[in-house]
């Protein structure tokens, strides 16, 4: 998740620190989830989605919809 962060957040063009303010989370925070230290709890992740104008799926990086992942976990189709 810590690329796809950086990767979104650059396309932005927000630096970390504007990120952090706009998602209410510490710059140090931030940066340990762009570097794979640590993963955003759900409420917080959402925070960061909303600041980057971007869903939660895209964020973790579920680009497909649940019915095209025929096979894959509990609620598969």
């Amino acid at each position: 998740m810590g690329v796809r962060l950086q990767r979104i957040r650059l396309a932005k063009g927000l630096s970390q620190t504007q990120l952090a303010r706009a998602a209410q989370v510490p710059v140090g925070t931030l940066r340990n989830w762009e570097r794979g230290r640590r993963t955003p709890l759900l409420d917080t992740a959402a925070r960061v989605a909303d600041a980057l104008g971007v869903s939660l799926d895209e964020l973790a990086g579920r680009t497909e919809k649940p019915t095209e992942r025929k096979g894959k976990g509990k609620g598969a189709v």
